[in-house]
């Protein structure tokens, strides 16, 4: 060791498996040909597989989306990225069910 760590450093036999969650909020719109269209911060991964849970008037509903498209837009003068998404189905993780909403 170099001498700038007093710690020892280990490294597990078996690899660990876990999820990296990472909120945002974005503002979603449904276009007339049945798309999600999302507007945040932060650009998306085109062909990634993410959860987008939707709430509103009381109800809460999870669905999988892929990401389609991910580009930078101007929005009230900043820069947003505009994330199209295809619905892949419900959310199998369980954390949020539907409650009296039968779809987007």
């Amino acid at each position: 060791m170099s001498g700038r760590r007093r710690y020892e450093r280990f490294q597990p036999a078996q690899p660990w498996d876990g999820r990296l969650r990472v909120l945002q909020d974005v503002i979603v719109q449904l276009e007339p040909a049945g798309r999600l269209v999302a507007f945040g911060h932060l650009p998306g991964v085109v062909g990634e597989v993410v959860r987008l849970d939707l709430s509103g008037g009381g109800h809460t509903i999870s669905l999988e989306v892929r990401v389609g498209e991910s580009r930078p837009v101007i929005v009230d003068g900043g820069v947003r990225h505009r994330l199209l998404f295809d619905v892949v189905g419900p959310s199998v993780s369980g954390e949020h069910a539907a409650v009296g909403a039968p779809g987007v």
